[in-house]
């Protein structure tokens, strides 16, 4: 995968809402229990899409993830809209 100053091919990850650690673990987890559904229901292309879903979404959400005090994460500058 490609990866830029933080950004991965399918844009930068690092978004205020994720930042709680429980918002970050039941995203993985819908993803997972998706995966699950159409593994029961037995339909491959789905469940392979899925699982590549949910391993994206936990390699991104849980081991790549940079929280907010993390020096190498550049927040967006502010932007005063009086200043024009």
């Amino acid at each position: 995968m490609i990866q830029k100053e933080g950004k991965t091919v399918f844009g930068p990850v690092e978004h205020p809402w994720f930042d709680p650690l429980w918002r970050r673990y039941l995203l993985v987890a819908v993803c997972a229990g998706w995966t699950g559904v159409e593994y029961y229901f037995g339909s491959t292309t789905w469940f392979y899409v899925t699982l590549g879903i949910t391993v994206y979404a936990g390699w991104s959400f849980l081991y790549y993830y940079k929280g907010p005090d993390d020096p190498a994460r550049k927040p967006k500058p502010e932007t005063n809209q009086d200043e024009e």
